[in-house]
């Protein structure tokens, strides 16, 4: 098998922003094998972008999905197609800084070999044009093995911490091709954490890189407050707990109850997440008649908006104070 590493991008209708993750991988101070560029069915100019890159760095192959599938398709598609030990994915409005692969092949040579390796996010704020700080994800878990109670404890969406389903992790390619294990292609929502879970489950080594060295781009800037033009994260907590639940009960977790406890309080956090998101767009909208639906359908709608309500008063007292 070749060495080095894999870079897959998955691009749609990116051509106006997907230079910069492509420089990214570039500019590694530790070159990739190969750079897969997945084009899920644009419909603007980014395949022609795309061609011209390869056309310029022979390391740049150009990959098309049959029809748009969203970012697991695309991923499987870039599995499938690589050629190098380690395979690492980069969304197209994010970015490498330029040591990344490198310490992150610093990581594989432990022994025993791991077979996912990640480092914490570095926020990025594109409306600022620059990084704001650390997710502080993986502090304090370097030096060993973690495990599927570690991964889904750190994915809590409790608000207590950046959530590890945001990590991007690199994987050693022999382990995806002897467990055939690939995202889940019928999902467009959660897909990292699914397939995370999936490998963990089956046995996968995993460790994590205590520095910040993925560039991830915020979708609303944590400095210049303003929703990014590049970002092509949206918000979808109803699907991402009701993907919880379902891992809940499939056979290798649904016989543990500490995971099966640990799927469901993600559900509650993500729900909790739901209810807050909805309640500011149905008051924006003044939609009454949705808060409405949402109190009959959701019991605990009511007694969560009502605690929401009292801290942003008790916070505009601190102000005014």
């Amino acid at each position: 098998m070749t060495s080095g590493f894999s870079v897959i991008i998955p691009v749609y209708n990116a051509e106006n922003f997907l230079l910069r993750a492509v420089r990214s991988v570039q500019e590694q101070t530790l070159a990739p094998l190969e750079i897969l560029m997945v084009d899920d069915c644009s419909t603007d100019g980014t395949r022609d972008v795309v061609a011209k890159l390869a056309e310029a760095d022979s390391r740049i192959r150009l990959l098309q999905t049959a029809q748009n599938g969203g970012p697991s398709a695309a991923r499987n598609l870039g599995i499938n197609a690589a050629k190098g030990d380690w395979i690492a994915t980069l969304d197209a409005d994010d970015a490498f800084e330029p040591d990344r692969l490198r310490r992150l092949a610093d990581l594989t040579a432990g022994a025993p070999e791991p077979d996912i390796v990640a480092d914490d996010l570095l926020y990025y704020d594109s409306g600022a044009h620059c990084p704001t700080g650390p997710a502080h994800a993986t502090r304090g878990f370097t030096g060993r093995d973690i495990t599927l109670a570690d991964y889904l404890r750190h994915n809590l969406a409790d608000g207590k911490g950046a959530d590890w389903g945001l990590l991007k992790p690199c994987f050693r390619r022999d382990f995806l091709m002897r467990t055939n294990l690939r995202y889940p292609a019928s999902m467009r929502h959660g897909e990292d954490f699914a397939f995370m879970v999936s490998l963990l489950e089956s046995g996968a080594r995993f460790r994590l890189l205590d520095e910040a060295l993925y560039l991830y781009t915020q979708r609303s800037g944590a400095i210049s407050r303003r929703v990014s033009d590049l970002s092509r994260t949206s918000i979808a907590y109803g699907a991402l707990a009701r993907s919880a639940l379902t891992l809940a009960r499939e056979p290798g977790i649904s016989g543990r109850p500490d995971l099966v406890t640990l799927l469901r309080q993600r559900a509650d956090g993500l729900m909790r997440l739901d209810d807050a998101h909805f309640f500011s767009v149905a008051v924006r909208r003044k939609d009454i008649g949705g808060l409405l639906r949402r109190l009959r359908e959701r019991p605990s709608f009511g007694p969560f908006i009502c605690l929401l309500i009292f801290r942003a008063i008790c916070r505009r007292v601190v102000r005014r104070g």
